[in-house]
């Protein structure tokens, strides 16, 4: 699988809290009890609204919604072969249960393409399932390509509304200044989900360098150099550390630094020009001048980097625990079976860090908007809202009692369907019945019953990390600052990362150059970017 928008789908697949697929996951820079509900937009109260534990699939199936289109990636289908959300068993039991087809319209060809043209013609879907950050939800609401949904959710999603205004990180994240909501959302409020992604090294190749559990990045460039050293992958050439760059990159945070903004006691910070920065680039230059950093990281080529694994040439990667489950059970079928041993986030300053503002992120950016051309906005969202009730969490995060899941002594847990499947790790197996990431709150109790002790001690020592560091994920511009933004970020990004990855790889000299690359930022308006994510941030931090 490509990167890009099918590394986004892969990761998402794999319960992932969204930080998988570049930078920093800031989105203000340019670089998802009872039964559906179906309301009009002319009844003067809602009318078989998700406000109740006890209304009947009848009562649902009675009201004026009966189908609507929506357009969406495959994400977590493609990762097992399936063509279609219809083929989700958490999908046909929703129709079931409710008595409204979701007609499901999905690209063919690239998918950021596909949303582009459809966004530019305006032949709509009613209702679109992408990312959106406040920049896009902007752009396509002044386009009059999607509506401003909060009045709909005051009226026809109780549940939704009960959860905004029980958390005013979430209501923070999801309605801007000004009172508007352009996306019914994926929902995670468990700082256990916001760490599903980490570093792993072998084991055996971790016990043979003897140099125990690496904290900090001099350490762990010391362990990968006695890995090295001792000969650990024998015959075969070593390559170090494989993975995603931008899985890879968050290293830099055991430097006090991330590859975008960051957050230093109330200052916003461009990380990519500081002191910090040139130093962690050097760690970097120097893992991979000496063979401890995969020279095929770049590559954005998953295949790649699990035939390094399944050869015995990687000593690890940083990337979530499903796709890490995969790579290990690749390389035992490849007759080179071990196990991987979970490494907490780098320290800095004496304490693991992490600076990736999803781990901020409650209202996640993927979820669905509505369009101008929607027939029944109204029924749409009374018709999601039941995936924020008791019944619609459930059958989103475990599927149907009996079948996806059981409850032993007092606990839902997964049955063998999923956790003994033979083709697939229990995180993918599961993505064939139920999607906790759609228009729900993903439960962690969930992501946690797919894991075995191994990926839960994993997982939990991700999780053990300091996140005071990483910027907000979610800050809503004003008209004049959004063109600063606009006019700046995307080739100031542009140049940073050819820059970076160039000092990475030695294509460019860091001491001779690295003033000169900080001085082009400074020209492309970086220091004007700074005021106004400084701006936001102030803002969004004297919210209640």
């Amino acid at each position: 699988m490509k990167k890009a928008f099918k590394g986004i789908s892969l990761a998402l697949s794999m319960i992932v809290v969204l930080s998988a697929c570049g930078g920093n996951g800031n989105s203000n820079t340019t670089n998802a009890n009872t039964t559906p509900a179906n309301t009009d937009t002319s009844a003067s109260e809602p009318a078989n609204t998700a406000s109740t534990d006890n209304q009947s699939g009848e009562d649902a199936s009675a009201n004026k919604l009966k189908e609507f289109s929506l357009w969406t990636w495959l994400g977590s289908v493609e990762s097992w072969g399936g063509k279609s959300y219809d083929e989700v068993l958490a999908y046909q039991e929703l129709e079931k249960r409710s008595g409204v087809k979701v007609k499901y319209v999905h690209p063919t060809g690239d998918a950021v393409e596909s949303f582009n043209l459809m966004m530019t013609s305006g032949e709509m879907t009613d209702a679109i399932w992408y990312r959106w950050n406040p920049e896009r939800m902007k752009q396509y609401s002044d386009a009059g390509r999607i509506i401003d949904i909060y009045p709909l959710v005051k009226e026809h999603a109780p549940n939704l509304m009960a959860l905004m205004e029980s958390d005013a990180s979430l209501k923070k994240q999801l309605v801007d200044p000004e009172g508007h909501m352009y996306y019914m959302p994926w929902i995670t409020q468990d700082k256990f989900l916001g760490f599903g992604e980490g570093l792993v090294l072998r084991e055996d190749w971790l016990n043979k360098a003897g140099m125990g559990v690496p904290k900090t990045n001099d350490e762990l460039y010391n362990t990968l150099k006695a890995m090295k050293d001792k000969k650990v992958s024998g015959t075969k050439p070593f390559v170090g550390l494989t993975g995603y760059a931008s899985q890879i990159y968050k290293l830099f945070y055991g430097f006090g630094v991330a590859d975008d903004w960051f957050v230093d006691n109330g200052k916003v910070v461009y990380g990519p020009t500081s002191d910090r920065y040139k130093e962690a680039l050097k760690w970097f230059n120097k893992l991979y001048k000496e063979g401890l950093l995969d020279k095929d990281y770049l590559t954005g080529e998953t295949d790649i980097y699990n035939k390094h694994i399944a050869d015995g040439q990687a000593a690890g990667l940083i990337d979530n625990t499903d796709a890490e489950g995969t790579a290990a059970k690749m390389a035992a079928d490849a007759g080179n079976p071990f196990k991987f041993v979970g490494i907490p986030y780098m320290q800095y300053n004496g304490k693991s860090v992490s600076l990736n503002s999803t781990a901020k992120r409650v209202a996640q950016p993927y979820g669905l908007a509505i369009t101008s051309t929607a027939k029944d906005p109204a029924g749409i969202v009374a018709y999601l809202d039941y995936g924020f009730s008791d019944e619609g969490k459930t059958l989103f995060n475990w599927g149907i009692e009996g079948d996806t899941f059981e409850v032993k002594d007092g606990k839902k847990v997964y049955t063998d369907k999923i956790m003994k499947a033979a083709d697939n790790v229990p995180g993918v197996e599961m993505t064939k019945y139920v999607n906790p990431w759609w228009i729900t709150v993903t439960d962690a109790d969930s992501a946690k019953a797919l894991l075995d002790a191994d990926g839960l001690k994993t997982r939990e020592t991700w999780a053990d990390v300091d996140t005071s560091m990483a910027f907000e994920p979610t800050l809503f511009m004003t008209p004049d600052e959004s063109e600063v933004m606009s006019s700046a970020s995307t080739d100031i990004a542009t140049f940073k990362d050819s820059m970076r990855d160039g000092f990475i790889t030695g294509a460019k000299n860091i001491d001779s150059e690295w003033d000169g690359y900080v001085k082009t930022l400074n020209g492309m308006g970086i220091e004007n970017v700074q005021k106004v994510q400084q701006s936001a941030y102030d803002r969004f931090a004297a919210t209640k």
